[in-house]
């Protein structure tokens, strides 16, 4: 029978139960199911009921088949839940069969058991069963369980035994460890691995005894056989030859292992010990060499810690303890208090509460303090300890003690001589000072009431100039600055010092240089003395021998005097020099009239007129009466200019004199006669100048008085002659007889870029009046100001009507100021004025300048050039390299270019000198990003020269010549 046939068509079907019981009758069935020897159970699928039952399934479940049979199996409450047992029986449901699931069962007892089960889905008489097999696998899971679990155990086991392994080798070889075993009987040495690499075996573990110990140095030979001997554990070291040839120290402890009074094993534990008996060794060379430094060292050495102020020890005292205090270290280190009862007591506290002041802030403890030893003198002892902060929060102090009683020695003896020394300058009337190497007072002694109108402590720091220029010249400074460059001695330094009362005083210094044991300069000491009362005497013998009483002008004598140094002056320096000669007209008749001291009043008055016109070198003397000289020196090289600038001095004198004299209530006019003549070098004698001048003085006399006349016929006729051209000057500005001509400046193509303005003098007699002959009266007489103002405005009005025309609004004028034009005060503010009036570009005006100008006062020449630069005006230094060029003011000035003077461009092809100056001003031009215009340029081969040397700008008769207006081509 097919347990899962369908039944047969026509035959009628048999109610369940008789079915199912047909089915368990069945003796072949209740057999094999009864006598199984798994645990089987046949349920019916539709209700759950239990069918049938065998006596394994008793066994296994713990209920008899009475309490089964006829149940629904879910009440018997195998399962943990429903849900549970669903999805366990899933396939039985869904694939008519379930195959070895493993699932844990409640048995009647309680327990849980771990049962396989297999089951069938089986069909008879149109109803579906369930025959299930059971079996117990909980003791198979739980010895499966238990071999994995001792797999584990044994692979974790093999796994910590290798890693210890490895760390044990890894630990010999750090440590450098190693061991070897020998066996009674057996011919091998056994050797870890960490003992065969410092051995030098390599990768051997077994070596034969007799060579194992071929390393061994022979002299450490019978010290390892003893111990090997002894197999006592003591430790021995050797040293061990490596095949490299290293020798290493190795310390090693060999035992011996019995069992049963039987030897089984000898064995020895080595270790490499090479670095730490270096270690040792340099320890042991340091300490050696500590103790011999210590021991040589002057003084004592110590070593002390302090825990707060409440616990110090004494950790270490060289032998120099045994010659300062006359007690050894070890003394010391055994008990400190050797020390203190050696010291002053006075000197106690003082010395405790500087050391317990030094311990809480934990700074550098100094102190000085007075010993008595046992046998010999006091001294004076310093004990310098410096603390370093330790671990545990105390301080160790390392220090030494000294012996300064003979500092302290010397510094009582230099006290007293201080003391002395101060006594014999407070009482002496000159005073002591010091200086250091930069010259600065660092010390001035000497009586308090005169040195506070001398030099004071308020100059301390400070140097002699800083204290007082007074009386010194500046040839007088550069002097002393020399002599101090060379550290010489230096006397009779004399300079002027004004009192709190506004008095003057003279003081005289003399100074020798310092220097120390090895020779280097330290600053001056020396000497200083109020000479007050003896310049005043010199002053006074001077007054009376070389001045006027009167006056107080120069006397005969000293003019005398004067005039041959100023001979010597121009003898030296290739310059003129002039004498003037000034009667007072009428003079007689004045004193006769309302008497002498009439006269002398009018006398002193015109002397300080006198000197009102004149310069501070210029000399004004009186050689009796009425009769007064004027020397005036340096006043040009060539004799015309010294001609006019004395004719201008003349003439400011007769002006001076002309004004009205106040003479108590009388009011007087008076006029003067000056004779001049010039002299130069040592054409002629005092003598015969003194002559020339008094006989010029009666020329002018004889021309009617209240004029001047020169000596020399033909100076007198160019003085006549300036004088006119001065007259004519000032009349043709009122006229308008100047005109402008431009010359064209050009650039490397020869196209015009712009003009400079060159000024003509139209006269209605002389005619065209060259520029050399005017200008010079004009810059002397002061009308070079309005003449250049009258420049100025009129090419800013040229430029505003090139402005206008697309061909010429980009051309440059340029224009030359004078010396004293641009010096004037005024000349920025009228500049900037007329600029802003015309409205010309002030980017297209160009003023040229000279080097002798810009050098003259190079500070204010940079402020109003940068002035005017700032809104656009250009700037060109004319004539570079006939005066005394210099890159440092190059550098300062905000030119813009520079003109080569013609007297180089003429020559540039003949003259190689003159060619390289060319060539050298474009280089340095080009350096300073500076223009160039060549001036002169009259050939081809010029223009080519320059061309070639890189100028880039060109003005000359080669491209035109000086013009007016009308005949300009721009084209």
């Amino acid at each position: 029978m097919d347990p899962r046939s369908n039944d047969r068509p026509g035959e009628s079907a048999k109610p369940a139960s008789a079915t199912a019981l047909a089915l368990a009758s069945n003796a072949l069935f209740q057999l094999s199911f009864e006598a199984s020897p798994e645990a089987m159970a046949l349920t019916r699928m539709g209700n759950g009921e239990v069918v049938a039952v065998n006596r394994e399934w008793e066994k296994l479940t713990g209920f008899d088949r009475s309490e089964v049979i006829g149940k629904p199996v879910q009440t018997l409450d195998f399962w943990p839940d429903e849900r549970t047992r669903e999805r366990s029986l899933s396939p039985l449901t869904e694939l008519g069969r379930l195959a070895d699931t493993d699932v844990k069962l409640r048995m009647r007892d309680g327990e849980v058991r771990l049962v396989r089960v297999n089951a069938s889905l089986l069909r008879s008489e149109g109803e579906d069963y369930a025959l299930t097999y059971l079996r117990d696998v909980t003791a198979e899971k739980l010895s499966a369980e238990a071999v994995r679990a001792g797999e584990r155990v044994l692979e974790e086991t093999n796994t910590k035994l290798n890693r210890q392994l490895r760390l044990y080798e890894l630990t010999e070889s750090v440590a450098n460890v190693g061991y070897w075993v020998t066996y009674p009987g057996d011919s091998m040495v056994y050797m870890s691995r960490g003992y065969a690499e410092m051995a030098g075996f390599g990768d051997r573990n077994t070596a034969p005894l007799q060579e194992h110990m071929q390393g061994l140095l022979d002299e450490d030979r019978p010290m390892f056989e003893s111990a090997i001997a002894a197999l006592d554990g003591q430790t021995v070291e050797y040293r061990w030859r490596h095949p490299d040839g290293r020798v290493l120290w190795v310390r090693s402890r060999m035992h011996r292992y019995v069992e049963q009074g039987v030897l089984k094993a000898v064995m020895g534990v080595v270790q490499e010990v090479s670095a730490e008996k270096m270690a040792l060794k340099a320890v042991g060379d340091q300490l050696a060499f500590i103790q011999r430094i210590t021991s040589r060292a002057p003084g004592m050495l110590i070593e002390f810690q302090s825990w707060g102020t409440t616990r110090m020890e004494l950790r270490f005292a060289s032998a120099g303890s045994e010659e300062l205090l006359g007690v050894g270290p070890q003394e010391f280190l055994s008990d400190s208090r050797h020390l203190f009862r050696r010291i002053d007591r006075d000197d106690v506290p003082r010395l405790v509460g500087e050391a317990m002041c030094a311990v809480r802030s934990g700074t550098n403890w100094q102190t000085e303090f007075l010993t008595r030893p046992v046998n010999g003198a006091a001294r004076w002892l310093l004990i310098n300890a410096v603390p370093e902060l330790q671990g545990d929060g105390s301080i160790l102090w390392c220090g030494a003690i000294t012996d300064i009683t003979a500092q302290k020695e010397s510094q009582d003896r230099l006290k007293e001589s201080e003391t002395r020394f101060r006594s014999l300058t407070e009482l002496s009337s000159d005073w002591y000072w010091e200086q250091d190497e930069n010259f600065r007072f660092v010390r001035i002694d000497g009586d308090v009431e005169r040195l506070q109108a001398l030099l004071g402590q308020s100059h301390i720091g400070k140097t002699l100039w800083e204290v007082s220029n007074d009386g010194v010249s500046e040839e007088g400074w550069a002097a002393h600055r020399r002599q101090l460059a060379a550290r010489a001695v230096f006397r009779d330094f004399e300079m002027q010092r004004k009192r709190g009362d506004g008095t003057t005083t003279w003081v005289s210094l003399h100074g020798t240089p310092i220097f120390d044991s090895e020779g280097h300069f330290k600053g001056y000491r020396g000497t200083g003395r109020d000479i007050s009362e003896r310049k005043q005497a010199e002053s006074d013998i001077e007054r009376l021998a070389f001045f006027d009483a009167l006056t107080g002008l120069p006397n005969r004598r000293l003019l005398i005097d004067r005039l041959r140094q100023a001979l010597e002056f121009s003898a030296r320096h290739i310059t003129h020099g002039a004498l003037l000669f000034i009667d007072l007209d009428n003079f007689k008749m004045l004193n006769d009239t309302r008497g002498h001291a009439t006269g002398d009043e009018l006398l002193k008055q015109v002397a300080n007129r006198l000197k009102g016109c004149v310069r501070s070198l210029d000399t004004v003397a009186r050689l009796g009466g009425d009769e007064f000289v004027v020397m005036l020196e340096d006043i040009g090289e060539a004799p015309m200019e010294a001609a006019a600038q004395t004719e201008m001095v003349g003439k400011k004198i007769v002006a001076a004199l002309n004004a009205e004299y106040e003479l108590g209530d009388l009011r007087h006019h008076s006029s003067p006669s000056i004779g001049v003549t010039l002299f130069f070098q040592h054409l002629h004698t005092l003598d015969e100048l003194l002559k020339r001048a008094d006989l010029a003085m009666y020329q002018a006399k004889a021309a009617g008085r209240n004029t001047l006349r020169f000596f020399d016929p033909e100076m007198q006729a160019a003085a006549a002659a300036r004088a006119s051209l001065e007259n004519d000057l000032r009349q043709a500005l009122e006229r308008r007889e100047f005109v402008l001509h431009y010359q064209t400046v050009v650039d490397a193509q020869s196209r015009v870029v712009g003009v400079e303005a060159l000024l003509r003098w139209v006269h209605p007699s002389r005619g065209m009046v060259s520029p050399a002959v005017f200008i010079p009266v004009a810059e002397q007489s002061g009308l070079i100001i309005a003449l250049g103002q009258w420049v100025l405005e009129q090419a800013c009005a040229q430029l505003v009507r090139w402005s206008t025309d697309s061909a010429t609004e980009r051309l440059t004028i340029a224009v030359n100021v004078s010396a004293r034009q641009f010096r004037h005060a005024d000349f920025c503010p009228q500049t900037l004025d007329l600029l802003r009036t015309s409205g010309a570009n002030p980017y297209r005006l160009k003023l040229e300048l000279t080097e002798s100008l810009l050098l003259s006062d190079i500070e204010d020449a940079v402020q109003k050039m940068g002035e005017l630069r700032s809104i656009g005006v250009g700037f060109a230094l004319d004539d570079f390299g006939t005066g005394y060029s210099s890159l440092s003011y190059l550098k300062r000035l905000p030119l813009d270019q520079l003109k080569i003077d013609q007297s180089f461009v003429r020559d540039v092809l003949v003259d190689p000198n003159d060619a390289a100056i060319a060539r050298t001003i474009l280089n340095l031009a080009e350096s300073l990003d500076l223009g160039v215009v060549a001036e002169g340029v009259e050939t081809e081969g010029q223009f080519a020269f320059l061309l070639h040397s890189g100028c880039k700008s060109f003005q000359g008769y080669l491209f035109s010549r000086p013009v007016p207006l009308q005949a300009l081509m721009l084209g």
